[in-house]
């Protein structure tokens, strides 16, 4: 868990403790989202164990076709 954050009465283990907040889109496929979020998290947990690095929330987004295939952090955009 990050510091500061401390999750009390938790249903199930957490696939990653590293992230406090698994946050799918509500709606008929919430169960989906929530179960691929979560295998995301555990794919992550090596990684962010070597690195130290905490999130406090992983949450889905709707797409925005604005910004698909853009790569906003660097010091160039990339449009593909």
């Amino acid at each position: 868990m990050p510091l500061g954050w401390e999750r009390i009465n938790v249903k199930k283990n957490p696939p990653n403790k590293n992230i406090v907040f698994i946050k799918p889109l509500p709606g008929k496929d919430e169960d989906t989202s929530r179960e691929f979020l979560e295998r995301i998290a555990a794919q992550c947990l090596p990684i962010m164990n070597n690195n130290h690095l905490s999130v406090a929330s992983l949450e889905e987004y709707m797409p925005n076709k604005e910004f698909w295939g853009t790569h906003m952090f660097s010091r160039f955009k990339f449009m593909f």
